[in-house]
Order: C-alpha cells, then structure tokens, then sequence
C-alpha cells in the first residue's frame, strides 16, 4: 500500500520560520493592497498593510486631479472574490471617473473591514533583508517618527503609478504663485476662471486634465515636448437596465479579460492589414475610432504591431483625424506625433482634447522647438520668448 502524501498549506510552511512582528508585510493599500488582505486572511497569516497616504486608495487615492477617470471599461476593473460586492456595486459610467472609483475601492474596504488590517500615514524609507536573522526589517517615517518593523515576507504592492517626479528644469521651486503636481493633487476644488495656467507635459494625465481646465480657464499654455497619439474615449452613463444586464455577464466579461492578451476587453482582429481592400480598412478604422475604449488600439488588425506598412497605415488614419479636428494646420502638425508609430505606446484615450487647441484661450508651446529654460517667480522662461507669466504652473505625471 503506497503511503498517503500530505500537503501542507501556505500559511503552515510561512508559520515555521516566522520570527519577526509579522509573517507578512505589504506596502500599498490601493488595488492589490486590497486584494491582499483578502488572500492574507485566507491564508490565516498575520500580516500589516502600510501605506504613506491618510486613506487607502492607491492611485485612486493620489490622482484626483481634473479630468482623472478610467480609460478601461468600469465594469472589467473591480474585484471578482466576492458575488455580494458584484451585485451590490452599481457604477454609473462606462469609464468610471476618480471620485466614483475611490467609493467603489471604500465600499469594498468598509464591507469586509479591512482598514483594521491598515496603517496609513506611513511612509517606507528603508527595506533590507536580514540574513542572518532570515527575516526583512522595514523602517517606516510615521507622522516625522521613524518605525521598524520586521517580517518573514516582504510584499510591495505599490504598482506603476506609486512614484511621481518633479521635472528637471532649472528654477522648478521658485515659481511664488499656486504650484501642484497631478500625483498630489489638493483635495479642495481650484477656481481656474481668473488664472492664467502653464501645464508641462501632454501624458495621458496631462491630456484628461488640459481637457477640463480649458473649459474654465482665464488662459492656458500647454507646454509639449513629444504628443501622443489619442483616440476618442465615447464615454456615457450606465443605465440602470444596462447595469443589471452587466451584472448577468461577469462571469463572462472576467473571462474576456483573463483570456486576452492585454487583459482588456479587446482582441485584436484575425486579418492582417493588407488582406482588407482601403475601402474595408478606412471602413474597419471609422468603426473603431467611434467604438468606446481601447478597441482600435488593442481590437485592430493582428499584424498592427508587427509589420511597419501596416502600422503606418493606421497611423496616417489617426493622424488625419487629428487634422480634421484642429482648425490651425501648423497646430495639428504639433500634436501628430513622429517619433512612434500608433499602439507602440499605450494609446491615452480623451474626450475634446483636440477641439482644446480651437479655443482662443489656449496656447500649445513645443519645447523641443522652443525650450523651458528656466521656471521664475512669475511663470516660465523659453529660449525664443520672454517669460509666459502664469498664477499657476503644473507638472503632470504622465
């Protein structure tokens, strides 16, 4: 008789080497940080969530600045553990703005406590393993104390987006009216209607907040190194009849996500390009350019990231909408970009981005034409002209 084979569990093998404070640590109460504590508690292991912001959240905790939203379906992102949370959510756009995403993220966290399991207000200054105790110490800057704490695993859940970076640009901290950076966004409303506003960058982050101060700005000079290519988002509301039918499909729409290569809802067409005649490509490009979300960039024909002349051809498609939809010439030559081609770069997706640019109010600056030089007390300094003056002076994220 052959002899039974006992499998431990993965809480029993981590308990019979733990000697530190805890047998896990994990650093980022957003997304994963969440989910974490989920998986921990599953696993009966005793463990600490730190996070250096006040609430959890993550990214949707630190990137409340104007315009912040999804640019993935809302009901594709969200945590599938739970069926209750699946049916007691109800999100209210397809492409979920910050505000809504953070209370989904609260909701979840408020109806399975897991802020008890949470030390916020705790910023991780140093991390180190511990050969010979074979544990690691993390010290913590807690409220201006600093904090030690150590365990026999290590989890850093922080994502992409955790880390936001000041430009290099001589003078950077000496602009003496309002300054804000998007990854620290203040939580009170600013007034933009008697301001005049410098943004440096046009990232993804960039694009979603240019678009929504221009609507109230006094003036605004978007100051561009390298555009990006964009596509329309086709935002709308969720009816409360699509949401119950939304709701009947997660089993389905999570498979979607799991089984596509980008884990988005798209996949890319089976035709290469050029087995389409131009009248059914320019066809299958309209078609995606006014479909929601990352179709075109993810949904197009299969050898789009493969083959050069294809992926030239959808990038003169794009590029030819953005000259439709810019009225200067010489300003939509700025903003198609040269250096890539379309879906090399994750593609931002915005709504009247484009139609910014029309406006009288606002001014488009290449600085790889015309270079900040200098940040001064009263605005920014480029190589050709005198000083921009502006009351406030943002450096996006992305």
């Amino acid at each position: 008789m052959n002899d039974a084979k006992v499998m431990e569990s993965p809480a029993k093998r981590v308990r019979q080497t733990v000697n530190g404070d805890y047998d896990v640590i994990v650093i980022g109460a957003g997304m994963s940080g969440l989910y974490l504590i989920h998986r921990l508690r599953e696993l009966g292991l005793h463990f600490r969530v730190f996070d250096n912001g006040s609430d959890l959240g993550g990214t949707w905790y630190w990137n409340r600045y104007p315009g912040a939203r999804f640019d993935s379906e809302s009901w594709s992102y969200g945590f599938a553990f739970s069926k209750e949370v699946l049916e007691e959510w109800n999100w209210r756009e397809h492409f979920s703005a910050q505000p809504d995403t953070l209370a989904y993220m609260q909701f979840v966290a408020a109806k399975f406590d897991m802020r008890r399991d949470i030390q916020f207000n705790s910023e991780l200054k140093a991390a180190y393993w511990d050969e010979d105790a074979r544990l690691w110490r993390l010290t913590f800057d807690v409220n201006g104390k600093s904090e030690t704490y150590t365990s026999n695993l290590f989890i850093p859940a922080l994502g992409p987006l955790s880390a936001h970076v000041m430009p290099v640009i001589e003078g950077v901290g000496s602009f003496e009216g309002p300054a804000f950076h998007t990854a620290r966004w203040p939580k009170e409303p600013i007034d933009f209607s008697d301001k005049r506003v410098g943004i440096i960058g046009t990232g993804a982050t960039a694009i979603q907040a240019i678009t929504e101060i221009a609507k109230t700005v006094k003036h605004l000079t978007v100051f561009q190194r390298r555009p990006n290519w964009c596509k329309p988002l086709r935002n709308k509301k969720i009816s409360k009849a699509e949401m119950e039918e939304i709701k009947q499909r997660y089993d389905e729409i999570f498979r979607k996500c799991q089984e596509s290569a980008t884990c988005f809802l798209h996949t890319p067409d089976k035709r290469n390009t050029f087995d389409a005649t131009p009248e059914e490509r320019e066809a299958f490009w309209e078609h995606q350019y006014n479909e929601p979300g990352f179709s075109m960039w993810v949904g197009g024909f299969k050898d789009m990231m493969t083959n050069r002349m294809a992926n030239q051809a959808v990038s003169e498609f794009v590029a030819n909408k953005i000259r439709e939809r810019v009225n200067d010439p010489k300003v939509a030559e700025l903003l198609v970009p040269d250096d890539h081609g379309f879906g090399t770069r994750r593609v931002p997706q915005e709504s009247g981005y484009y139609e910014v640019y029309n406006q009288d109010n606002v001014e488009l600056v290449s600085i790889l034409n015309n270079p900040i030089e200098e940040i001064t007390e009263t605005g920014l300094r480029t190589a050709e002209r005198r000083p921009h003056p502006h009351h406030l002076e943002h450096p996006p994220r992305a």
